[in-house]
């Protein structure tokens, strides 16, 4: 897949998830404090900024997952 595909996916994931706490884009953006156009855009594109990211993430209690994700990891893998 290439990023856009991805993005896109994630973006269609949130989507699910959000339906099932808010009912609608426009109460979900408000809620984070992002304009409905640019969540809108990043339910049907996957595009939106790191910061934007994080708040969805915040939004919709996830954040832990987006932080776990660059947390430092203390075993190293060598090739």
């Amino acid at each position: 897949m290439t990023s856009n595909e991805i993005a896109k996916v994630i973006g269609k994931r949130v989507k699910t998830v959000r339906k099932k706490q808010f009912s609608s884009q426009k109460i979900f953006a408000q809620h984070i404090g992002m304009p409905e156009e640019t969540y809108a855009r990043f339910e049907r594109t996957g595009l939106i900024s790191f910061t934007g990211l994080i708040s969805v993430a915040r939004g919709l209690e996830n954040l832990e997952e987006i932080i776990e994700l660059f947390a430092k990891k203390k075993e190293v893998i060598q090739w």
